[in-house]
Formats: structure tokens, sequence, C-alpha cells
């Protein structure tokens, strides 16, 4: 018997396979019925077997293998709504090979050209459904998590207000001890911290979701931008030295809050990661089409093989020395190349053992013509 006409033949008997194995995967905690999964393993079984009857020369073929992938979707999407792991739809794929061909080998009396046709279209049938399924889940996953990324970050946007606000508050108070004030002022500093990670997660989820991000643009000087920026690290970083050079005219339409924001990342990025003992530098100066931004910081060279993914989301740099702590999410640089590339302008870095140099290049206006 074929093996296709064996799976149409037999589907009853190969989905009781399925679902005894299934179970021991505890369908319990499943918020799918078990009737709409056992839908779902019929359906790709069905298109398992076109697939087989198509053939490697078929006319239909195109179409049949395009119904694999169509229904290698659809279970993907069942099983991750199903609370099924990753690891738990491939074990699914593996069991149902091997009991297909079980039962198929069992009605078979021997292994001729038609047979091991079949053998190999089935597996390729089945790689292709199992790769689809994967791909598939892992976005699915993906998406999920980045929605809940950002659902929790907009959510914690209100309660880190109230702090911020109280230990405003508490800062004005006359009459409040000077050790109090001192630790009003570190929990305003911490929230200031949290409410940039918290930016950070909500930009990175914007664009993880596909959305570029949005810009305000208005005529602006970077000059203003860049004190503001300053002024944002210094009350984290009191103990640093920083220095500030701007030459030239360096006005143009850009989205203040977003530059001053990609500078505070590149700025934070250089305390984090460059010599305690000297100062972390921020030049700004005229191009001849645009403007130039460059923060330098001493101390020691990214490694030339992580320079290409310094950029990446959850990214960070090398620790040197045990005493240099891991802040941050990770997502900084990410962000601040993202808020770049929305301005039409480029983000690069330069690393030797002179120092680490992130240099932004913005046109003097990013509107669209």
């Amino acid at each position: 018997m074929r093996l296709a006409d064996f799976i149409d033949a037999n589907l009853d008997l190969l989905l009781s396979d399925w679902r005894n194995f299934a179970r021991q995967l505890d369908l319990r905690r499943s918020a799918v019925s078990e009737h709409a999964l056992q839908t779902s393993a019929r359906s790709l079984l069905r298109q398992l077997a076109a697939e087989l009857r198509a053939g490697p020369q078929g006319t239909d073929n195109g179409e049949a293998a395009h119904g694999v992938t169509r229904q290698a979707h659809v279970h993907a999407r069942n099983r991750l709504r199903a609370g099924f792991t990753l690891t738990e739809m491939v074990a699914e794929f593996c069991a149902l090979r091997a009991n297909i061909l079980e039962r198929w080998g069992r009605e078979t009396d021997e292994m001729g050209t038609d047979a091991r046709e079949d053998l190999v279209r089935f597996n390729q049938a089945l790689d292709l459904a199992l790769k689809e399924s994967i791909s598939r889940y892992s976005a699915g996953l993906e998406r999920a998590r980045d929605l809940f990324v950002g659902i929790l970050a907009h959510d914690l946007r209100t309660p880190l207000g109230a702090i911020a606000m109280s230990a405003q508050a508490l800062m004005l108070t006359d009459e409040l001890p000077d050790r109090c004030r001192e630790a009003a002022t570190r929990i305003g500093h911490s929230g200031s911290r949290m409410q940039r990670m918290i930016d950070d997660l909500l930009d990175f989820t914007r664009t993880r979701l596909g959305s570029p991000l949005p810009l305000a643009l208005s005529n602006s000087d970077l000059k203003d931008v860049c004190a503001r920026a300053l002024d944002e690290i210094r009350a984290v970083h009191p103990e640093r030295d920083f220095l500030l050079e701007c030459q030239g005219r360096l006005a143009g339409r850009w989205d203040a809050n977003r530059l001053a924001q990609l500078l505070a990342n590149l700025l934070a990025n250089a305390v984090q990661h460059g010599d305690t003992d000297r100062p972390v530098a921020l030049r700004v100066r005229r191009a001849e089409d645009g403007v130039i931004a460059e923060v330098h910081n001493q101390g020691t060279p990214i490694p030339p093989h992580m320079r290409h993914q310094i950029f990446d989301p959850l990214m960070r740099g090398p620790r040197h020395g045990i005493e240099r702590r891991r802040t941050g999410l990770g997502l900084g640089l990410y962000i601040a190349r993202q808020i770049a590339v929305a301005h039409q302008g480029t983000l690069t870095v330069a690393s030797s053992e002179s120092g680490t140099t992130f240099t932004l290049w913005l046109p003097d206006d990013p509107s669209p013509d």
C-alpha cells in the first residue's frame, strides 16, 4: 500500500497514537480543547498525504507543499496557544514520524522503488512541516513576549511617576533632616534610571513589533540638546567629569527629546565602560551635509569580534575587572541607533587603545520630501 493511501485509510488510528502521546504532555493545562488539537493534527496528516500524491514532478506539487506550510503554521499556532513548549512540539513530530513509519512498515511486504520514493517524500514533507512549525511558533512566542514587555513597561510608568513625584516633594521640604534628604535624592536618581530603562523597553518593543520610532520634528539647537543630555547624566553620575565642545552652527529640524535620549544613552555607555579617572567628552561640529556628534571615552577598547554586534538589542559590552557592575538592560546602544536611523542619520563606533568613539551624523532636516 502506498504511504499516502495508508495515511488516509488509517487517520483515526494514527490520531489515536498521537492522542496517547499528547496525553503524556498533560493536555489538562491546555487553553485549547483536545478536539481542536486533534483537528489540527488531522488536517496536517491529510496535507502530508496530498504532498505524497503530488510527487516530485506533479503539476500540483507547489500547491501541495503550500498546503503543508499553511497547515504547519496553523498547527504551530494551536500548540503555542495550548501551552506546548517548543521541545514538546518537536517531540510530537518525532513521535508522529515514528508511529506512521512503524505501522506502515508492518503492512509493506517489501521495500520496492515506490515504497522508497514514498519514504523519501514523506520525510521531506514532514521536515518541511516541522521547519515551518518551528518558525511560526518562534515568531509567535517572540511577539507574545514583546507584547508582554511592552504592556509591563507601560503599566510601570504610573507607579514610577508617583515615586518620582514623592521624592521630589520630600526634597523640597525645608524641615527634612539632611539624612532623609540624601535618601530622597537617591530615590529620585534611581527613579530617573528606572524611567530611562522603561523608555528603552517601550522603544525596543515598538521596533520589535515593526513600528518605526515616532518623531516630533521641530527647529532645534543641538548645543541645547547636548546640555540637556549632560545635565541628566551628571545628576546620576556626579562623581564623573564631562567635557562639552561645540563648533559652528548647530541648528536643524530634529526631535530634540529623541536626540537627548540618544546622547544620554551614549554618555551612559561611556561612563559604564570608560576609565573612571578620565573625562567623557562630547564634541559636536558642523559638517558639510549636516552635523556630527562624537562621544569619546578612554578605556579598554572594544574587542574586534564584538564591534559588529555592539548595537544589537540586549547586547552588553565585556566586563573589565571584577569591580565593574552590569547596569541597564543592554538596550541603550540599540535604541540610540534606532533614533539615528529614524532621523535618516548614522551611528558608528571606532575603538582602539586611544579610546572608544561613537560618531553620530545627522542631516539638517530628515523630513520626507
